[in-house]
């Protein structure tokens, strides 16, 4: 076992790997040994290590018909800030489990929360401890209701974020930018993700977004809305230019003055 731990250091993490995340990292890992095994021979033996096991493989015993899923199990409470604790990092839970203890499902990518046998949430598991994981969505019922907490609402600040909106909230230099930040993702419990996601998209090639222009994008798709607060047809009504007729020039040309005129 232990000269096995040493010959994994060297194959697959000697140099020292890099990444943003734990999956890109397990991905170059991964990479490196499938390299080992098709191509390296053990010393002495004439082929390299991928056909000598696929020989030996017909020997082993079949693996189990059901994979095995490999994770810690504990419990925790959600609190009133809608975050339960796992491994000195908080991740949120929608409102109504305030209060409810939830079974919690650690694996090396992801942190699961459970009640009762249904699925809360799911969170991708920080790289480092510590970086608190909040969903903007599980929050904006309560927002809704209290409206001044918005532009000091940590969900909206360092919340988890697709990538278009996540470039909007640093783009977005107004003072109230977080309050639109929380009016788009209100949006998309009335537009399609998809036609939104395309929509901040749009706003973002700006270089200057904002949540009127994500607006006018839907509203040149002519969708309808649901705004907070009212409801708004975003609808543009099209602009007709008349074209001059040039024909009548050439009648008055005709018809008036001399030849010299």
């Amino acid at each position: 076992m232990e000269n096995l731990c040493s010959l994994i250091r060297q194959v697959a993490f000697t140099p020292m790997l890099k990444g943003q995340n734990l999956k890109e990292i397990q991905n170059q890992v991964t990479k490196r040994c499938l390299d080992y095994i098709r191509f390296h021979k053990i010393r002495d033996r004439q082929r390299p290590i991928a056909p000598m096991f696929d020989e030996e493989r017909m020997q082993l015993m079949p693996l189990p018909l059901k994979p095995f899923n490999a994770y810690a199990e504990t419990e925790a409470m959600v609190g009133s800030d809608l975050t339960f604790r796992y491994d000195a990092t908080k991740y949120s839970a929608p409102q109504e489990y305030i209060g409810k203890t939830v079974t919690i499902r650690a694996t090396s990518y992801q942190i699961e929360a459970w009640y009762r046998g249904g699925l809360v949430c799911t969170h991708e598991r920080p790289f480092i401890k510590g970086e608190h994981q909040y969903l903007p969505e599980h929050y904006l019922a309560l927002l809704e209701k209290k409206q001044r907490a918005i532009p000091n609402a940590a969900p909206l600040k360092y919340g988890i974020l697709p990538p278009g909106l996540e470039k909007f909230r640093k783009l977005n230099r107004d003072k109230d930018k977080y309050e639109q930040l929380a009016n788009i993702l209100l949006l998309g419990r009335h537009v399609n993700s998809e036609a939104l996601l395309a929509a901040v998209d749009w706003a973002n090639r700006t270089g200057s977004p904002t949540f009127d222009s994500v607006r006018f994008y839907l509203a040149s798709r002519n969708l309808e809305i649901d705004c907070p607060g009212k409801t708004v047809a975003v609808t543009i009504d099209p602009v007709v230019v008349e074209k001059p007729r040039l024909m009548d020039y050439d009648t008055l040309l005709m018809n008036g003055g001399d030849d010299d005129e």
